[in-house]
């Protein structure tokens, strides 16, 4: 089980908080780092950007990846207690509960970061290239989304 939530994390992009450095978190920090350049990859690659459009992008691209950090880390702390709570068998419905709720809140706030990014992107962007980008990022966390509707159980 430990193995799956490593691997969960990992595809999550977060940590498993702030504490001494462990050959875990140096795992999953090395994980998080080359996950988040293969998606900067793909992003530069698909947008298919000028030089000088990729240098007005870029930075903003950067404010939205960090802005979004935080809640990366959230649905990774959630999906690491979830499995542990699963492993342990103790999934009370006050946890059941907790999960939901954190579940639906960190969706709302990702929304909301996404949202009020647009007019950042549409200010450096054609229209036609900011729908790309969020296409691009659908898709990239829709490929996050299935692995780990793959590795995370249901409620039993």
């Amino acid at each position: 089980m430990a193995r799956r939530i490593f691997l969960v994390i990992a595809v999550c992009w977060g940590f498993l908080g702030a504490g001494p450095a462990t050959s875990q978190n140096t795992q999953l920090d090395q994980a998080r780092a080359e996950l988040q350049s293969g998606r900067d990859q793909i992003i530069r690659d698909d947008l298919q950007l000028s030089e000088s459009e990729l240098n007005a992008f870029w930075p903003v691209y950067e404010e939205y990846v960090a802005a979004l950090a935080p809640l990366r880390d959230r649905k990774a702390q959630l999906i690491t207690q979830f499995l542990e709570a699963y492993q342990a068998g103790s999934f009370s419905d006050e946890f059941a509960n907790w999960l939901i709720e954190e579940n639906f809140a960190i969706k709302a706030n990702w929304m909301k970061i996404q949202l009020d990014f647009v007019p950042r992107f549409r200010d450096v962007l054609s229209v036609q290239q900011v729908a790309r980008f969020v296409q691009l990022e659908n898709k990239l966390d829709a490929e996050v989304d299935a692995q780990l509707a793959i590795a995370i159980p249901l409620v039993e």
